[in-house]
């Protein structure tokens, strides 16, 4: 991957964790409704980052992973890494802001308890038609789809050749049909890298994907869209394919636009280099305001002194939200290298002993 295109991509993973926070200020509990208009960019920002997963993960595993262990490793310290501290925030913001304001916490909140702790540390909240999140943070159900997107990869890449579709399959049949249904637009991802790896497109076929994909984007803002998210039980209804077909196009479109960019990254690469290192500080703490925003939105809005209704409100949840988590990632994924040495010392301990 050249400096270029992956600089893009580090633009693009803020962007997408900006707009699931921005689908979820319109919480009755948070702004009473303001900026709904932006409610229905949240499912698609999560197509977008499954897309970007695939890719990475495709890259990782063709450069830097190249065995089971690393691999398994370097994906549990990117993802702990973060989610232990989000449940420990979680947890510490939802006792102080439900007895401030118990009324914030009316939409969109599960009561802890040792079962759902268990279920969000081993990310099996979405199993089968399940749909559990720790306490006030709703974006904790994505892990559990990417998490074992990452582990039935790993089961395909990793596995004896004549096992791999079996030991992918068992995966995605022990996590259920709702989250294998969302894997083939992961997949697009992984079909991205290797795209551009084997077949890189021309100059002008670069610059047809990345224009049309961007139209294509655009446009479909314009499209009534399914009311049924990723995390809707699994079913044959008209509703719940319409949906996942949406899914589909949306990471499909995507897909046209890193291979596009890919082809003509040589024209953005001057710019992109000037601003390269302020891009990668700040998509350093993308997973962080991902995972974190929702319960401190919630905590500031119990305590917030102005009316849910107010723009005071709106921009104490719009400005110190993200602030807030760009300083949180300083101690989770900024500190993966940390958490890294940590898991592999337990690994050495307990497992490869």
């Amino acid at each position: 991957m050249n400096h270029a295109t992956s600089t893009y991509l580090d633009i693009i993973r803020p962007l997408a964790a900006l707009m699931v926070m921005l689908s979820h200020v319109s919480y009755a509990g948070l702004t009473l409704g303001q900026l709904s208009f932006m409610r229905s960019v949240g499912g698609q920002a999560v197509d977008i980052f499954f897309v970007l997963s695939g890719f990475v993960i495709a890259h990782v595993c063709a450069t830097a992973e190249q065995d089971a262990r690393g691999y398994f490793v370097s994906r549990a310290a990117r993802i702990y890494s973060v989610a232990i501290p989000a449940l420990i925030l979680t947890f510490a913001l939802d006792a102080i802001g439900i007895r401030a304001d118990p009324s914030t916490y009316a939409d969109g909140f599960q009561t802890f308890g040792p079962g759902l702790l268990a279920r969000s540390l081993l990310f099996i909240g979405e199993q089968w038609n399940a749909h559990r999140f720790p306490g006030s943070d709703g974006p904790y159900w994505s892990l559990g789809f990417e998490v074992w997107y990452y582990v039935a990869f790993g089961a395909y890449v990793f596995a004896p050749a004549r096992m791999r579709w079996w030991a992918m399959s068992a995966v995605l049949a022990f996590i259920g049909p709702k989250v294998a249904l969302m894997f083939p637009a992961w997949l697009m991802g992984v079909a991205c890298h290797r795209l551009r790896q084997r077949h890189p497109r021309g100059r002008t076929s670069g610059w047809l994907l990345f224009g049309s994909s961007i139209l294509l984007l655009a446009g479909y803002q314009f499209m009534p869209h399914s009311a049924s998210p990723q995390f809707a039980a699994f079913s044959f209804s008209s509703e719940r394919l319409l949906s996942t077909a949406q899914d589909y196009g949306l990471a499909l479109v995507f897909s046209m636009n890193i291979v596009g960019f890919a082809a003509i990254s040589d024209f953005f690469a001057p710019w992109l280099a000037q601003r390269a290192t302020s891009i990668r500080w700040i998509a350093g703490g993308t997973f962080t305001l991902y995972l974190m925003h929702l319960p401190i939105m919630f905590f500031l809005a119990s305590i917030s002194p102005w009316p849910k209704s107010s723009a005071w409100t709106l921009a104490l949840l719009l400005v110190a939200t993200p602030i807030a988590c760009m300083a949180l990632a300083e101690i989770s994924e900024r500190r993966k290298t940390t958490w890294r040495k940590i898991i592999m010392a337990t690994t050495n301990r307990w497992v490869f002993a």
